[in-house]
């Protein structure tokens, strides 16, 4: 006893001169928890970072205090939990959420079934991007719902909240948010569920080869270019057996001559993995070619909501969108390949397109971009003219267009080849052409009336459709 009084001489004592051991008991009992409370403080806290293709900081923060109360108390640490099969049958998501931030107000609701896009886009991205983080949990919401399926993510009137980590819904944006420290097989094994093995994810190898990244696997993120972060990315996020894809500018790092091949993999995703998609992207090209139905916000409300072709090609929105680069988007299916003149012809409702020359194989589905700036009307079809193309519909709305009525839009529906009951099976494909109101006047365009659409070859935008 005086050599642990001569060691420590802070140690209490009784007044006989004895060590008080039950205040020593406690002193030692409430230092311990306090630490042990902190370990954990730490490890929750570690939680809030990277909100990534799965929930890593969570994984990392676990593992983390977990590691830390096991040597603490020496004892034996806990089994991983066995990780959550994922989902036999896919769900549609469903969101309808009312947002309040500075300098944002948002209320907006959208469903995307599984294996569909939904592109939400605006002239505010900060609105779009808002929306899609408090959709998996990043950022508070003010009330609303959230749900996969019939399972509830967030309510606010129930007040339910699941953390991000429960929701499933893949979060991903223009940084990739890879680990610096790990190797590209360190970043797609973090994607696992906790307990698996590569081994024992036989999707492991099969994204892997899908995204080509079998070379760079010892590499480090610093080692690799925008295109090569993205796809890691991706992997991560895919081998965590999401339930839904959040993409938020993903190709923002990306270079521009890059973008191509990135689209054709992210087009694939919904389809393969039979998961939704939203996606928010300022570019519209990325839109036209991923997106099945497009939600269209303006000043934190929504605009118009539909399918793709419907609400690009409404010229009415094009305030909302890209003023006179407004346009529309149609579909068609490519027929031939003119090889002496570098050109392609695609048929759209029994009409024929001519365009420049693709790579995309006859048979395959695509969509076309057009300009309304780009397209004249003419009431038969012009003799001498440069432009290859040449459509036949009927007018269906003239109206005033521009933030001033500066120019006026003319609605067009494209005659369409009729089925074999005599009719259609999808409603016919429709255009907009924008004229000065001068031309429209003198022209004496009017709804109802026959028309011939002209536009050249070069005016067309071609991209891939599923």
């Amino acid at each position: 006893m005086d050599t642990l009084l001569r060691a420590w001489p802070w140690l209490p004592t009784l007044p006989d001169g004895q060590i008080d051991l039950p205040l020593v008991g406690n002193i030692v009992a409430a230092s311990l928890m306090a630490v042990l409370a902190l370990m954990m403080w730490m490890g929750q806290r570690t939680q809030t970072l990277a909100p990534m293709s799965r929930p890593l900081a969570h994984t990392l923060g676990a593992s983390r205090w977990r590691s830390w109360w096991t040597l603490a108390l020496q004892l034996p640490a806990p089994p991983l939990a066995k990780p959550r099969p994922a989902s036999t049958s896919a769900r549609a998501l469903s969101v309808e959420l009312r947002l309040q931030q500075p300098g944002l107000d948002i209320r907006a609701q959208f469903r995307v079934p599984p294996g569909r896009v939904c592109a939400l886009v605006g002239r505010e991205p900060a609105t779009q991007s808002a929306l899609l983080q408090a959709a998996a949990g990043l950022i508070p919401a003010k009330g609303g719902r959230v749900a996969l399926g019939q399972d509830t993510l967030y309510d606010g009137t129930a007040r339910v909240n699941l953390p991000v980590h429960q929701r499933r819904l893949v979060w991903l944006d223009a940084h990739a948010h890879l680990f610096a420290h790990l190797s590209v097989r360190g970043n797609l094994r973090y994607g696992l569920p906790r307990g698996t093995a590569p081994a024992d994810a036989p999707d492991f190898t099969q994204i892997v080869a899908w995204l080509e990244l079998a070379t760079l696997l010892p590499r480090r993120p610093a080692q690799l270019t925008a295109s090569q972060r993205v796809r890691v990315a991706l992997g991560r996020a895919l081998l965590s057996r999401p339930q839904a894809l959040l993409l938020d500018n993903p190709l923002g790092e990306v270079p521009a001559h890059e973008h191509d091949e990135l689209l054709d993999l992210l087009a694939e995703i919904p389809r393969r993995w039979r998961i939704p998609m939203v996606l928010v992207s300022p570019r519209m090209s990325e839109v036209v070619r991923l997106a099945d139905d497009v939600l269209v916000l303006h000043e934190g409300r929504m605009a118009s909501a539909g399918p793709a072709t419907q609400v690009l090609s409404d010229v009415s929105l094009s305030t909302f969108l890209e003023g006179t680069d407004a346009g529309c988007v149609i579909e068609g299916v490519v027929r031939r390949h003119d090889l002496n003149w570098l050109l392609s012809e695609v048929d759209v409702g029994g009409q024929r397109i001519t365009v420049p020359a693709m790579l995309h194989p006859v048979g395959s589905p695509v969509r076309l971009k057009l300009r309304a700036r780009d397209l004249s009307l003419h009431r038969q079809p012009p003799a001498d003219t440069s432009s290859l193309n040449c459509l036949h519909g009927r007018i269906t709305q003239v109206m005033l267009a521009g933030e001033h009525g500066t120019y006026g839009a003319v609605g067009i529906e494209l005659d369409q080849a009729l089925g074999a009951h005599g009719d259609t099976e999808q409603g016919a494909p429709a255009v907009w052409a924008l004229l000065t109101r001068k031309a429209i006047q003198q022209m004496d365009w009017a709804p109802g009336q026959p028309c011939v659409v002209g536009f050249k070859a070069m005016a067309t935008t071609v991209t891939a459709w599923h």
